[in-house]
């Protein structure tokens, strides 16, 4: 083989290597046991990207929303269905608006998905790559009572998350309608765009 050839074929090892580790790292942190894009249904798809179509192909013309990803797991989308506007201000103090590109109107924003059973993963150690933060939610009670609910949610760089129930105000308050976890619970996995990417989503307004 000749140094010409031997470069070019040294130069095709390289770009195929790098578009196997590019589909293989979509999300390369994601634990043993939760890896619905890594090795499951999601693999096909693509945040930003893919649309209600491409969910229906893999999950049937009445997933849209929310379905079942199989027994054990239920899967919700959400999707950028209007024009988003953001603002901010330049060196000068002039005010800029920036517009969702049309697009991605349509594409999927954000995938989660919900256990059906408890999965318990208070004592689960999460990589130093994953940052810690607590979240806060409230929702009103049929006793007309709001509750606060406390969890624990680890991010990644690349947009994957895992909730982990932490507490609440009103333990006490049972109801056969809602889900209760107990504290350590894995709430749901969750995919969405990055900050860095959604900044090179938007169009500025001239």
């Amino acid at each position: 083989m000749s140094i010409a050839n031997f470069i070019i074929f040294l130069a095709f090892l390289s770009i195929f290597a790098f578009g196997v580790n590019a589909q293989q790292s979509k999300y390369p942190s994601e634990m043993d046991g939760f890896k619905f894009f890594g090795e499951g249904k999601l693999s096909g798809l693509e945040l930003g990207t893919s649309s209600r179509e491409d969910v229906q192909k893999i999950f049937g013309q009445t997933c849209e929303t929310k379905c079942d990803y199989d027994k054990e797991w239920t899967i919700s989308f959400e999707y950028f269905n209007d024009i988003w506007i953001k603002e901010s201000r330049d060196e000068k103090g002039e005010k800029l608006t920036y517009l969702l590109d049309s697009k991605y109107l349509g594409s999927v924003r954000t995938i989660r998905i919900y256990p059906k059973n408890r999965i318990p993963l208070g004592d689960a150690s999460f990589p130093t790559l994953f940052r810690r933060l607590i979240t806060t939610s409230t929702t009103d009670t049929r006793s007309g009572k709001s509750r606060m609910t406390v969890n624990d949610a680890f991010q990644d760089s690349d947009g994957l998350s895992y909730k982990i129930y932490s507490r609440t105000n009103y333990d006490d308050i049972k109801s056969r309608n809602e889900t209760i976890y107990q504290k350590g619970d894995l709430v749901f996995v969750g995919y969405e765009i990055t900050k860095e990417n959604q900044r090179n989503m938007f169009v500025l307004q001239k």
